[in-house]
């Protein structure tokens, strides 16, 4: 009986610790959202010819960023939020929360700071998709990028 009991423990004592490892947190998923749809633009830069890459990326959570890229180097441009479905053809609108603070005094810092409140109306921008091209409208100018 007494050897009964001893197993009876060590498996009791296995279960228990069983049960801790599986109770781990993997909500990991729920904290960074998703990519839904990345879109990509290649300009030459008219003042000096360098080439420049704009990749907007759209999440799972309403929220976009643009990335700015040239010679290998990486800049968060912008970031805010989005409205519609990225995955279909339709008008989406695309709403700047922060912006890289030169371009709003013409200067090289690439600081992220928020949209000022005279410049909002001014970064709520309309795109429309169709296939594999998505339209960007502002300041009468249209670019356009295509679906990665």
């Amino acid at each position: 009986m007494r050897k009964f009991a001893k197993i009876s423990a060590v498996l009791a004592a296995m279960v228990l610790a069983l049960a801790f490892v599986g109770c781990k947190d993997d909500d990991d998923d729920d904290d960074d959202p998703s990519v839904v749809t990345t879109w990509y633009c290649t300009e030459t830069d008219e003042d000096d010819g360098s080439v420049f890459t704009e990749t907007l990326y759209f999440y799972d959570d309403s929220t976009f960023k643009m990335v700015m890229s040239s010679e290998g180097v990486n800049i968060t441009d912008a970031t805010g939020t989005y409205t519609g479905d990225t995955t279909k053809d339709e008008n989406i609108v695309i709403t700047l929360k922060k912006i890289v603070k030169g371009a709003l005094e013409d200067s090289d810092s690439t600081e992220l700071v928020d949209v000022p409140s005279e410049y909002a109306s001014k970064f709520v921008i309309k795109a429309t998709i169709n296939g594999n091209t998505l339209a960007v409208v502002m300041d009468d100018e249209t670019s356009y990028y295509i679906k990665k």
